[in-house]
């Protein structure tokens, strides 16, 4: 942030001079937007961490409600998604698969701003075996705005202890890429459990 101000107090000195013309007002114009918009789209999601997952009951795909005080006692896995969302589809097999690891000692909880019909629709072509929270579109919104897809970690108390990003792209590290992100999650998630 300090960077960028700097950045465009030199821009606009240097380009103060009129005989640079109409070029150089487009450029601090488009520097300007950028900044603006930078600042716009900062995660806000990552100020959770440290604190307590924001009370919630909401809707399950089954139709019944989830309370989040239900989830005390173990560690809790929460994976923000949508079913347009490449990156979280791509995440998928690696999350079933650590659910699968570690079983009924930790909650894994799916939640998305869509429906449960789209839901529905998206699981008959994709396994995602965790329990399934739609609708949730205002409660996603108490966290701010966030790129997707974004995995929490919470301890027994409901405690955010990560935020998990996506899994990096790069083609030729895709596969060191996806057993490190499985290793992290794993890792955490059998030390909060021990806790």
């Amino acid at each position: 942030m300090r960077k960028q101000r700097i950045l465009l107090l030199l821009i606009i000195i240097l380009t103060s001079n009129t005989a640079l013309g109409q070029a150089t007002d487009s450029l601090k114009n488009a520097m300007l937007e950028k900044i603006k918009y930078s600042e716009r789209f900062k995660e806000n999601i990552y100020e959770f961490k440290g604190k307590e997952l924001p009370k919630f009951e909401l809707n399950l795909l089954n139709g019944k409600k989830l309370n989040s005080e239900s989830l005390k006692g173990k560690p809790t896995v929460i994976n923000f998604w949508f079913s347009n969302c490449t990156s979280c589809i791509e995440e998928m097999p690696l999350l079933n698969e650590i659910k699968s690891e570690l079983g009924n000692g930790v909650n894994f909880i799916s939640m998305t701003f869509q429906k449960s019909n789209e839901v529905n629709e998206f699981l008959k072509t994709h396994d995602f075996n965790f329990t399934h929270i739609v609708n949730s579109k205002d409660y996603i919104k108490t966290f701010g705005t966030f790129g997707y897809p974004k995995t929490l970690i919470l301890d027994k108390n409901l405690v955010i202890v990560e935020i998990e990003k996506m899994i990096p792209k790069d083609t030729e590290n895709e596969e060191k890429n996806k057993a490190e992100f499985k290793a992290q999650l794993s890792e955490k998630l059998t030390e909060l459990r021990k806790r």
